[in-house]
């Protein structure tokens, strides 16, 4: 699509010029005049973020009709009442849009980027200005439709001129001060506000736009730095799931400097988020006013950003009290704006707009102006009663978010105390409404204070990133009317929050430990995986319901000896009575080790027992009621026919979880993301993919990138804090890999060299032939398998033979593979464009349906599906209801 990024779109697919989207613009509109499309039709545009979608604005502003914007994840009952509600005659859309389910004259986008690449039109349109003239756009009052958030019921249609949306936009260029060599990457949907803004001001500026899904946080920030992005713009919840990314994946770390600008709009900013991200990043969060009904309004920049900064040239801010007279600043009141820039009507119940004459924008949200007019925005004014008092329920919550995390205060009306108060707090941590109401308790008047407190992981979000309030009132209207599940022995997370608590505090002397095995990077990810693992679990067993259990007996694994201390002991302790453990063989010093370390901290009744597996199995595996085996499905099935019919035995295995490179897969983001997995702890752990299936059309690129990055990796002590990797602990897999190499040196295209004395073996390439019989065996080493296909039925026939069928664990897939995917789909857990690690979730079911791979059984029924223990417990065992069912019944 052109080399030339400046000033350009820069999608997915490549660059499109300035020029070519001018050119594509008049070959659309005159489609469309085509199709009979006359200046003044109402116009429906709805398509996922894409260059066609810019395209295709210019062109309806060009044919100068009233554009109505509809998100295109709304559903289809969603577009019908907005379709019948503006009277729209014309819906332009792409393929995520139910078109088929809509009652109205539909034009596709698919294809409106034309396949002539120039550097500037041809004759036909050679003033590009002239084929694509806004002015009469610009003139018309019912330009742009667009729709209130709903946040609050019904959204209201909103009409603006198209002369007002203009001269916002010339507001805002003057306050950013964009120019020319700025890279702009909006992380919002085109169809609203926020980022309709930004493509106008592309249009009108000179910067370079990249063009990304809005809910692909994953893949923007590897486009930071592939494009030098210079300004970003999303929302509070975006940049909150960047933060978690950026912690997660250390090869970000320092790949964002060229951003300069970091916005955010859309929604209320949270100052724990705000001041979170400029501790990790250093820079801030850069904070912006503004609606449908008025476009942008304030806008924070440097040097010195405050709240959400001063209004826009031409508009003027005041705050009102109750009365509606103007309050001096620091006092808080209710916002009211005078802007040219309002709207100028509402779409009545026929369609037709109906003139708002009030020109004083009535905000309806609270906030106050300082000294130097920088606006803070509080939130929704909506006011209650309570004993006597008028409370602003967003008023406390500016309050208790001083306490670090974000709440919402949720009224209820209560006949005697005039309105009952909610406050719901989004804590990944889980710590108790107690813990809560007590930090509340020194930031409120008495009579400010909650009825009740409500936790949940997150808020709910509503399409376009604000937070759900009817959502969250059910939320709060659940807990607030019904019983919580209980959990059979609630006391003991305490323990685990205890746990928590010194994995923080402690992390040096845990990091200490567990890099005598493993390497640093794979350590920090194991901590930070636990701590999210054990915050979660609470929610996990309140979820699925086990019954309590007598006792439980665990063989642990030979890796991962932290994560597995909390997925087999930690958690199930929470419906275990008691817990018995034999470490792995080949870690057992260690595992010893971190138990002493760790049950100081949560005094659970968790036994360490060193003694032979024949005396174990004899001893507390016979006498408990679950049995968790981890290791190979040779030596899983021998303990399996000793036990009795009334025990559970969950057997966690392995699998071959193969990674497949479509044709047209993202290779810049395919190979770092192998790497990234394949050598996670050196290459020692059981996500790393023993096959990599590689299309033969890319393969050729694909092979020696591959053996490119791989070469530069660094190796070197597992706690260099600059190594890549390190030397390989396990003898048996080091051994194993080294007579695997040699049996297989044709094959190797890079890497192969060994060092005996240190176990050190490179991260070795090799290109395997395609064979259906062929064994794929696990691979515990920096080995990368790569094996070349041609289409997807001979991909199939190797992942459909009886082999991969029975190691039916995990799958990666890259690319477009729609019938593989749906093929894999039905026995693998399947993550497309990302890898397994992205969705490790230690609180979710994970695996697949191969019988090698992982089962519960009872008795002589054995079922392969995704374990998690508690869900395992509870489906096979019991849940606590039931049990409490037949206690009742034994009882009558």
């Amino acid at each position: 699509m052109g080399d030339n990024a400046n000033g350009g779109l820069i999608t997915e697919d490549g660059v499109v010029g300035r020029d070519q989207v001018a050119w594509d613009a008049a070959l659309l509109a005159n489609r469309l005049r085509g199709r009979g499309v006359r200046a003044g039709d109402r116009v429906v545009l709805s398509a996922a973020n894409s260059a066609e979608f810019v395209v295709a604005l210019f062109a309806l502003i060009a044919v100068d009709v009233s554009i109505v914007l509809v998100d295109h994840r709304q559903t289809a009952k969603e577009h019908r009442r907005s379709i019948a509600h503006a009277k729209v005659e014309w819906l332009l859309c792409d393929e995520t849009v139910p078109a088929d389910e809509l009652d109205v004259e539909t034009i596709s986008l698919g294809n409106v980027l034309s396949e002539v690449r120039l550097s500037r039109p041809v004759d036909a349109f050679a003033d590009v200005q002239d084929a694509l003239s806004f002015e009469p756009w610009y003139r018309r009052d019912d330009g742009l439709v667009l729709w209130s958030s709903g946040t609050t019921g019904t959204p209201k249609g909103i009409v603006r001129s198209g002369g007002s949306v203009r001269d916002n936009i010339e507001r805002t260029q003057r306050r950013m001060g964009y120019v020319g060599t700025d890279v702009l990457m909006p992380l919002l949907p085109f169809s609203h506000q926020y980022g309709l803004s930004i493509i106008l001001l592309w249009w009108w500026s000179e910067f370079t736009l990249v063009v990304n899904p809005s809910n692909r946080l994953d893949r923007a920030l590897d486009r930071i730095s592939e494009h030098g992005v210079t300004v970003v713009d999303a929302t509070p919840s975006s940049y909150d799931t960047m933060l978690a990314i950026y912690g997660k994946r250390t090869r970000y770390h320092g790949s964002l400097a060229s951003v300069r600008m970091w916005c955010v709009g859309g929604a209320p900013l949270p100052a724990a988020l705000s001041g979170r991200f400029r501790t990790v990043l250093g820079k801030p969060l850069l904070d912006g006013y503004g609606s449908s009904e008025a476009g942008n309004i304030a806008l924070a920049v440097e040097p010195d950003p405050r709240g959400v900064g001063r209004a826009l040239d031409g508009v003027d801010i005041r705050i009102v009290d109750a009365q509606g007279d103007s309050l001096p600043p620091g006092e808080r009141g209710e916002i009211v704006v005078r802007t040219p820039d309002y709207m100028n009507a509402l779409l009545g119940e026929d369609g037709e707009p109906v003139p708002i004459l009030d020109r004083d924008y009535r905000t309806n949200d609270l906030g106050w102006l300082d000294d130097q007019g920088n606006l803070t925005l509080v939130g929704r004014k909506q006011a209650v009663h309570r004993l006597g008092h008028t409370i602003y329920p967003d008023a406390l919550v500016e309050k208790v978010e001083r306490c670090g995390r974000p709440v919402r205060v949720i009224p209820f009306d209560n006949e005697r105390l005039g309105s009952e108060l909610v406050f719901v707090v989004a804590d990944e941590q889980d710590r108790s409404p107690g813990h809560w109401r007590a930090r509340f308790a020194d930031e409120l008047a008495e009579y400010e204070r909650p009825n009740r407190v409500v936790v949940v992981p997150e808020f709910p979000l509503n399409l376009n990133g604000k937070v759900d309030i009817e959502a969250l009132s059910e939320v709060a209207r659940g807990r607030v009317h019904g019983d919580a599940p209980s959990i059979p022995h609630p006391e003991r997370l305490r323990a685990l929050r205890s746990v928590v608590e010194f994995l923080q505090s402690q992390r040096s002397q845990v990091h200490e430990l567990l890099t005598e095995v493993s390497h640093h990077a794979t350590v920090n990810g194991e901590i930070d995986l636990c701590i999210r693992t054990l915050e979660g679990a609470q929610d996990e067993v309140l979820k699925h319901r086990p019954r309590a259990v007598g006792g439980a007996a665990v063989f642990m694994p030979s890796n991962i000896p932290l994560y597995s201390y909390v997925l087999y002991l930690l958690i199930p302790s929470l419906y275990c009575d008691q817990i018995s453990f034999r470490a792995s063989s080949k870690i057992a010093d260690l595992t010893r080790k971190l138990h002493e370390l760790l049950s100081p901290a949560h005094k659970l009744p968790i036994h360490d027992c060193s003694m032979a597996q024949r005396e174990f199995i004899a001893g507390p595996v016979a006498e408990s009621e679950l049995v968790v085996f981890t290791g190979t499905y040779h030596n899983a099935e021998k303990v399996r026919r000793q036990l009795s019919s009334e025990q559970l035995f969950v057997f966690f295995g392995q699998g071959v979880n193969p990674f497949i490179v479509g044709s047209d897969a993202d290779l810049r983001s395919a190979i770092p993301a192998l790497i990234d997995v394949r050598m996670i702890n050196s290459g020692q752990d059981c996500f790393g993919p023993d096959r990599i299936f590689v299309h033969d059309s890319v393969a050729d690129v694909f092979v020696p990138a591959l053996c490119h990055y791989a070469a530069k990796l660094r190796h070197g002590d597992n706690r260099d804090t600059t190594s890549d990797y390190g030397s390989m602990y396990y003898l048996e897999a080091f051994a194993d890999s080294f007579d695997y190499l040699r049996r297989n040196s044709r094959h190797i295209v890079s890497g192969g060299e060994v060092s005996i004395i240190d176990m050190h073996l490179r991260p070795t390439v090799l290109e395997l032939p395609l064979d259906p019989k062929a064994q794929a065996a696990e691979m515990f080493a920096p080995i990368f398998n790569v094996v070349r296909y041609s289409t997807d039925d001979e991909l199939l026939s190797v992942l459909n033979s009886p082999y991969y069928i029975d190691r039916a664990m995990g799958a990666t897939v890259y690319g477009d593979m729609p019938e593989v995917v749906e093929f894999l789909r039905k026995r693998h857990h399947v993550t497309i464009n990302s890898t397994l690690v992205d969705h490790d979730d230690g609180n979710e079911p994970f695996g697949g349906r191969g019988i090698v791979a992982n089962y519960a059984a009872l008795g002589n029924r054995r079922v392969a599906e995704p374990l998690l223990l508690s869900k395992a417990v509870a489906e096979h065992l019991g849940t606590e209801s039931r049990r409490r069912e037949l206690i009742g019944a034994a009882d009558v």
